[in-house]
């Protein structure tokens, strides 16, 4: 974040949560602005490329898929497929040709855009203000707008799916007819209009509040470890000291997870993890290095349970789906 004094913690947070914005009638790059005409260009920049990356991943082995005992990549492709075929056979019930693919598409690919919020959180936006932009957000999923114009994309499926399986006699009685009978028509097609509409809210809300959440998270972590009084002027000494405290939080994350023997996995990063902020403290050791190296150990912490946070809205989303899907296909 470009500054000419310190960053305060207001400042950083504010910097953080403002999109990337061109305005389409004028087509400049323009801030905070909530008019119609303006795009969010980088949460649509990282679904677009994130969708491609699905494809460019996917698509080679399935052209080239060979029998017999497969390639690491290839054994993953295969898996993934198997698993979400076995959902789709779970919940939708008809043959489709297209609801499988469909659901490993969705599944995919909010998985690889909610991984944006693993992503060190001043990684891309330094780089990008390297290039001259002012902001960058990288985490699509934490866009309302991007979420919900998922949301209303299954809702608008559904619709079309439902008049091709039941017609529009078969939609007509399911909206006039159900749950009560041909005498309160009135209130059964009050009552599927907001059954309806209920869907892309709770789908696209759902996923953009639990990854938002995440992404405040990740930034208010920041907050409360770094330094923000210190001089916004990178210096020898601060860049040396970011980057050894770097890689010392990186070791004691490693030796917690993976040393061997009661030493290596328990002493020297508990030492480290008491030397290091109780010299920062004192004045022994830098204040900015000490900051860095808690934000790394306290951003992997939540990086960890944010993993099942993830995975599983990615899950919801693509099964909530399917779902949608079958209760279109269903006579009633």
């Amino acid at each position: 974040m470009a500054a000419e004094g310190p960053i305060t913690s207001g400042a950083y947070i504010l910097h953080h949560l403002t999109y990337l914005q061109l305005d389409l009638k004028t087509w400049k790059i323009v801030k905070g602005s909530t008019d119609f005409w303006v795009v969010n260009i980088d949460s649509m920049f990282f679904s677009v490329v994130l969708g491609l990356l699905f494809v460019f991943l996917f698509w080679p082995v399935a052209r080239r898929a060979t029998s017999g005992v497969p390639a690491r990549w290839q054994g993953f492709v295969e898996i993934s497929t198997e698993f979400f075929d076995r959902q789709v056979k779970d919940i939708f019930h008809k043959k489709s040709a297209f609801v499988a693919p469909m659901a490993l598409l969705v599944g995919f690919w909010i998985l690889f855009m909610n991984l944006m919020d693993l992503l060190p959180i001043d990684a891309l936006p330094r780089a990008a203000e390297a290039t001259g932009l002012e902001h960058l957000r990288v985490l699509p999923t934490a866009d309302p707008a991007i979420t919900m114009s998922m949301a209303i994309t299954v809702f608008l499926l559904t619709f079309w799916y439902s008049f091709h399986n039941k017609g529009l006699k078969g939609v007509t009685r399911e909206a006039l007819f159900q749950p009560f009978g041909k005498w309160l028509a009135p209130v059964n097609f009050i009552l599927k209009v907001v059954e309806e509409l209920s869907k892309p809210l709770s789908l696209g809300l759902r996923l953009f509040g639990n990854m938002y959440a995440g992404e405040v998270i990740f930034i208010l972590l920041a907050c409360m470890t770094l330094r923000f009084s210190a001089p916004a002027t990178v210096t020898p000494v601060t860049f040396a000291s970011f980057w050894i405290f770097a890689a010392l939080a990186v070791i004691t994350v490693a030796l917690l997870a993976y040393g061997k023997g009661k030493w290596m996995r328990a002493w020297i990063p508990l030492i480290l993890l008491v030397v290091i902020p109780v010299g920062s403290i004192m004045g022994f050791l830098p204040a900015i290095g000490a900051g860095v190296y808690i934000q790394i150990l306290f951003a992997t912490a939540w990086g960890i349970f944010h993993w099942l946070i993830i995975g599983l809205q990615a899950y919801i989303f693509m099964v909530l789906t399917v779902g949608y899907l079958s209760m279109a296909a269903e006579n009633h």
